[in-house]
């Protein structure tokens, strides 16, 4: 082959790869940062072998550019029992659409569960929903509590 034709083949390829790689790549999500307020839709389960039926949640904090979420206030009402949000803050994250809460802690009559949450969102940018269904928190402190408790809930994501 001569040297013309092989600098023209090699100019090709690397033009070919060039193409591939913008035509596949997955363009960055961008979230508008800034403070959000995420409320319950719905009603949130925690079920530590009988279930509590909270009516009211609402979470707080900001969402930065990349998805990621500090909730630095949590309130949980109209579940029968008092329940308390804990460790504040919490972490977390949307992205590609999975939604993650880190660091989640709530106690009520005398046992704390915590853990990371493990979800699923819809959107681009807020507003988004983010359900969590079924996820489990292990015992962090307390007497005669189950070892573990499940906690389903959704909540919609708003700049506050």
């Amino acid at each position: 082959m001569s040297r013309t034709k092989k600098l023209a083949a090699l100019a090709s390829t690397t033009a070919a790869a060039a193409l591939t790689v913008a035509v596949t790549a997955t363009p960055a999500m961008a979230w508008t940062a800034g403070d959000f307020t995420a409320t319950l839709n719905g009603n949130m389960i925690i079920d530590a072998g009988i279930a509590a039926e909270c009516t009211d949640s609402t979470l707080g904090g900001t969402i930065d550019a990349n998805g990621n979420l500090t909730i630095t206030s949590a309130s949980v009402d109209g579940c029968g029992v008092g329940v308390t949000p804990e460790g504040l803050p919490w972490s977390g994250s949307l992205s590609n659409g999975v939604a993650t809460f880190t660091g989640f802690s709530m106690s009520a009559i005398g046992c704390t569960f915590g853990g990371n949450l493990t979800g699923s969102f819809t959107g681009t940018d807020l507003p988004v929903s983010a359900t969590f269904t079924e996820q489990t928190v292990n015992k962090t402190s307390g007497f005669f509590c189950p070892s573990s408790a499940t906690v389903t809930a959704t909540y919609d994501f708003a700049a506050a």
